[in-house]
């Protein structure tokens, strides 16, 4: 009598991770692992400047296992969408199209921060947002020439 079946092994289908909790979950945890990298590296450069070369390296190495753990949610966040914009994933090309067109937006984003800033009182503030403004304007800009650039051309 033979052991085996006749029947077709059943077949783990996941679920689209596209506009679960899940997914959600994970942009979030991107989110707070990439801020968190960035105060990690913030502190230990405070502490090179204080002398505290021993706590500026363990912070040092904090903010690159945040930077990895970020990688990590984001490679998993490849099935669903980019976090930043809420496209797809694609190609270069197509990736840097998207990015383009997030900083065009970004810039308006920041100007309506400014806006704000200034509105109740923090000149300083303001002046930050406007800075990053023309940045993101600048970053849309490269971003778009580079993909003209790269075009290829009909014989």
């Amino acid at each position: 009598m033979s052991t085996t079946s006749s029947l077709p092994a059943a077949r783990y289908v996941q679920p689209a991770l596209k506009e679960t909790l899940t997914c959600e979950q994970l942009e979030s945890s991107f989110r707070d692992e990439a801020m968190a990298a960035t105060e990690c590296a913030y502190f230990a450069r405070i502490a090179e400047i204080e002398g505290e070369p021993e706590m500026a390296r363990a912070l040092r190495e904090l903010a690159e296992q945040h930077t990895i753990n970020a990688r990590g949610s984001l490679d998993l966040l490849m099935r669903a969408r980019e976090p930043l914009t809420g496209r797809p994933f694609g190609n270069t090309r197509s990736n840097v199209a998207a990015l383009s067109a997030f900083y065009g937006g970004d810039a308006e984003a920041q100007q309506n921060r400014s806006r704000t800033a200034r509105n109740e009182g923090f000149s300083d503030i303001s002046s930050w947002f406007t800075s990053l403004s023309r940045l993101r304007h600048a970053h849309s800009e490269r971003l778009a020439a580079l993909l003209t650039k790269a075009e290829p051309t009909d014989p």
